[in-house]
């Protein structure tokens, strides 16, 4: 398990990432502690963005299937892999498919409900990873991606992530207006 930590530790600090990186990881799992996570939970969490490269649209799916064969190298049973592929798989669109992705999803959307200045350096990150996108265009897009977000009924999904849809909210108005 070691070995595998290492791995992707490694993974999350490739220079390409201002913010799916290893802090975003660390932030996740120590909020993660206001819930009983699973071991398949925290393993969702470590592969969730094991591989990103912002310009593909096959991360989640790249990352769920780097997670089978590694978990597979390690010994857990076909149930336990798929139920981590599968919430790799459901942050993709935030849109849970199980109730065991539900705490794994509002823990990576809750920065989304930082106070100004973090969010705005999450946002500054995010533009980093994507900088090889015209102002612009990255302009444009950030701003339907915010406005399809609002449109949600909800952000967030277990108690403890309601608590934060009134933060996530504000931030998220202030970018479908820009």
């Amino acid at each position: 398990m070691d070995e595998l930590l290492l791995e992707l530790s490694a993974r999350y600090c490739e220079p390409h990432r201002a913010y799916h990186n290893l802090r975003h990881i660390a932030e996740m799992l120590l909020q993660g502690r206001a819930f009983p996570l699973s071991a398949e939970q925290v393993m969702a969490v470590w592969f969730h963005d094991a591989i990103y490269d912002p310009k593909s649209r096959t991360n989640e799916a790249d990352s769920a299937e780097l997670a089978r064969r590694a978990l597979t190298r390690l010994g857990w049973n076909s149930a336990r892999i798929e139920l981590v592929a599968a919430i790799v798989l459901d942050s993709a669109s935030h849109e849970p498919k199980r109730p065991e992705s539900e705490p794994v999803l509002d823990l990576d959307l809750a920065v989304l409900a930082g106070k100004p200045d973090a969010y705005a350096s999450y946002v500054a990150a995010v533009r980093c990873e994507y900088a090889f996108v015209a102002e612009p265009d990255w302009r444009k897009g950030r701003r339907e991606w915010a406005q399809r977000m609002l449109a949600r009924e909800r952000l967030f999904l277990t108690e403890w992530g309601r608590g934060l849809e009134p933060a996530a909210r504000r931030n998220l108005a202030g970018e479908s207006t820009a």
